[in-house]
């Protein structure tokens, strides 16, 4: 399993990043030689670009590591380099933190241990000369990065169990009984192959679309509105008396109060049919009022999502036209939103009809007759979320059955089914999906190989689920875009 750059080892930074300290401005071309705001902040600790920092020198730190991959330093590139290395950031505090709370003082000792190998020679011998010839700024950094990586991985060490062993078990960290490796080996010993056929909900039948317009003709007439928007009730009247003692004209408004929610910086309403218009005002009396308007009309103020507004009429409303192409595209992106259930609906009933054909004349034939392609799922385990410790689907992506690893109510059916045996109509993302069962196959799982190689695997999810609860939670303020891009970007 592919770990997350940032974690663990990648996290225990070079010791010598600390007198390495990258130029951002000569590197990122838009920006000047200037102090970079915070890009965030982990329990209300600033998390800055200055040297010495666990920041900076985590970014010195992946940036040379790409370079040693043969890849160029763009301006992209140090985007992701910032967002890589304020995550790793951000797990450097939390850990350090928690070793900090508990009171543990990494000794002398240790220490020592670790930085002896700083001054190996060539023979991996200590050398008193490489020693001696080190500035004593360096061995000061070093002491320094040595105590902070020990202190890191004392809380990894003391979580996820990695380091030291005895006996091939790991001394610290969470334990694991011994029928666990047994009892994922076994949930992934046994797989299934099926056969299958998708009905996209992308094909739903031009006359069904058109006799659900004119059955709702009303949801696609078309409004010509300009609107003004502001925070509060008592500017909206504010702005409503100058309209109508023509103090103001309404364009000069929208430019002088408007927070122009909902409209481009002409005030336009930028969603202009009926049903989007109705999102916007949710009280029927004041929606119905809108819609009234006449050409050059203006309304009250109005309660909408963002405020109050006001509403002017450019022109009057326009009927749907329904033989015109982008008037029956913009019904179909209805339906899609609003009315999936009735399109899903159709499509179970023609997956019905199939099943019934193929129960009688076999699946191939059933898939030659409804002029769709028969699809194949090659052997898979029950593997939800498709996690690569129990073998990944080898479903080609593009396929309508790529997310079928991610659907549980799917995944629970297709493994209920018998040997040949048909599913009921199952509906799959964008497609209505029918399958059959064609085999089942014991793959004998390699309990001794399992041994091996589950242990790193099930601490990488273990990991991956701690960073993932660090990175939700409130205590961290990630501001990684908004600096890179106000201060590089916005400057090229």
């Amino acid at each position: 399993m592919k770990k997350h750059f940032y974690t663990i080892g990648s996290i225990i930074i070079l010791l010598f990043s600390a007198v390495i300290f990258i130029v951002l401005p000569a590197m990122v071309g838009g920006a000047k030689a200037q102090k970079l705001p915070p890009f965030g902040s982990y329990d209300g600790k600033q998390i800055t670009y200055e040297p010495g920092t666990i920041f900076s020198n985590t970014v010195t730190n992946y940036a040379e590591a790409l370079k040693w991959q043969g890849q160029d330093i763009t301006e992209n590139t140090y985007f992701y380099i910032f967002n890589y290395a304020f995550n790793s950031t951000v797990v450097r505090m939390a850990y350090d933190s928690a070793v900090e709370k508990s009171g543990w003082v990494v000794p002398e000792s240790a220490v020592n241990r670790n930085l002896i190998k700083h001054f190996y020679d060539e023979n991996g011998n200590y050398s008193s000369k490489l020693y001696k010839q080190t500035s004593d700024e360096t061995k000061r950094e070093l002491i320094k990065q040595t105590k902070e990586t020990l202190k890191t991985t004392r809380f990894l060490e003391d979580t996820f169990g990695e380091g030291d062993q005895f006996a091939g078990k790991p001394l610290y960290g969470l334990k694991a009984s011994s029928k666990e490796i047994p009892f994922i080996c076994d949930m992934a010993a046994k797989t299934r192959s099926f056969d299958a056929a998708a009905f996209s909900t992308d094909n739903y039948p031009q006359d069904k679309i058109l006799a659900y317009a004119n059955e709702h003709k009303d949801y696609f007439v078309k409004y010509d509105l300009s609107v003004i928007t502001v925070s509060d009730e008592s500017t909206a009247k504010t702005v409503l008396d100058r309209l109508n003692k023509n103090e103001i004209v309404f364009a000069d408004a929208v430019t002088e109060y408007s927070t122009k929610n909902y409209t481009n910086d002409s005030g336009k309403i930028n969603n202009n049919l009926n049903y989007q218009v109705k999102n916007i005002i949710s009280d029927a009396d004041s929606f119905n009022a809108v819609c009234a308007l006449k050409s050059g009309e203006t309304s009250g103020i109005v309660k909408t999502g963002s405020g109050y507004s006001i509403f002017k009429a450019d022109s009057n409303a326009v009927q749907p036209d329904f033989s015109d192409a982008s008037t029956v595209n913009n019904v179909k992106s209805y339906l899609n939103t609003y009315e999936k259930g009735l399109i899903e609906d159709y499509f179970i009933s023609v997956a019905k009809d199939f099943s019934a054909q193929a129960l009688q004349s076999g699946f191939a034939k059933a898939c030659a007759k409804a002029g769709i392609e028969k699809l194949e799922v090659p052997a898979m385990s029950l593997n939800y979320g498709n996690l690569s410790i129990l073998g990944t689907s080898s479903v080609d992506s593009s396929s309508p059955l790529a997310s079928i690893n991610s659907d549980e109510n799917v995944l629970k059916a297709a493994f209920a089914l018998k040997q040949n045996e048909i599913s009921e109509p199952l509906v799959l993302g964008r497609n209505v999906i029918v399958l059959q069962m064609k085999e089942e196959l014991s793959n004998g799982s390699d309990i001794e190989t399992a041994k091996q190689t589950f242990p790193a695997e099930l601490n990488n999810y273990d990991q991956e689920s701690a960073e993932t609860a660090l990175f939700n939670s409130p205590k961290v303020v990630n501001n990684v875009m908004e600096v890179y891009f106000n201060n590089f970007m916005a400057k090229n």
